[in-house]
């Protein structure tokens, strides 16, 4: 779903849902259409009833998934970028810069690690984009 607020235009990647990631494993998210001449910021927050511990990162492609949400040979985190986030330990909102590569579609990919509770889920994940002038 998008909203736009003035310049800024806000897409919740996760559709007002939440993506669980139940201790150690490795869970993405659906795929978000890449506009051109953007600046990107992406909001998250993860909800827990125990410990978080997971990474973020974000997949490119230049083709849409066959299957969304699992995983798919055509979307890979661009070389030089390693994760978004690396052991959010956390519940609070973070907002973030990011640069993508030029693709058609990204989406994320979120790993929970070793001692990553099995009620853990993401429950936000934002991209907010301006259009450069």
């Amino acid at each position: 779903m998008a909203l736009t607020n003035g310049a800024v235009t806000n897409f919740d990647l996760l559709a007002g849902s939440s993506l669980a990631v139940a201790g150690v494993t490795v869970v993405w998210s659906g795929i978000f259409v890449c506009p051109k001449d953007v600046t990107f910021s992406f909001e998250y927050k993860f909800a827990s009833s125990g410990t978080v511990e997971c990474d973020i990162a974000i997949e490119q492609s230049g083709t849409a998934p066959a299957t969304p949400g699992t995983t798919d040979a055509n979307s890979v985190i661009p070389d030089a970028k390693g994760n978004l986030i690396s052991d959010v330990g956390d519940k609070l909102v973070h907002i973030i810069a990011y640069a993508p590569v030029v693709s058609n579609f990204l989406r994320i990919k979120v790993t929970g690690k070793g001692s990553n509770h099995a009620s853990t889920v993401l429950e936000r994940f934002i991209i907010n984009t301006i259009v450069n002038a």
